[in-house]
């Protein structure tokens, strides 16, 4: 009877496990981040002095898509080098999260806007 109650267990919570199971190495934390992190991106990008003489001739259908291709590269990558301590505390503290996202697209925007304006 335990035998047959194992294997029943099993056969239902692996498939589960199985499904939920993310392919990628991104934590909750992570995603929950990246949408903040591309509009502070946004944010950063119209204030900067750079960006607004660079697109001054641009349509705005093309500062757009400048804008989504910058934005979107620091929102992947902002987060690559952060310590998990980090995001733990970012999880739970909402002024520890807007330091980690102010510091995390500062870190990556520049080296993003130059990968996308090649």
């Amino acid at each position: 009877m335990k035998f047959l109650t194992t294997c029943l267990t099993l056969f239902i919570i692996l498939p589960v496990t199985v499904a939920c199971a993310d392919s990628s190495t991104e934590t909750i934390t992570q995603k929950m981040l990246k949408p903040l992190i591309e509009q502070q991106c946004a944010s950063e990008l119209k204030a900067s002095k750079i960006w607004q003489a660079s697109s001054f001739l641009w349509t705005a259908a093309q500062q757009q898509h400048a804008q989504q291709k910058i934005c979107g590269c620091v929102s992947e990558n902002a987060l690559n080098d952060v310590p998990a301590k980090q995001l733990v505390m970012a999880t739970f503290n909402e002024a520890a999260k807007n330091k980690l996202i102010q510091q995390a697209v500062m870190n990556s925007l520049k080296g993003c806007a130059k990968e996308a304006l090649k």
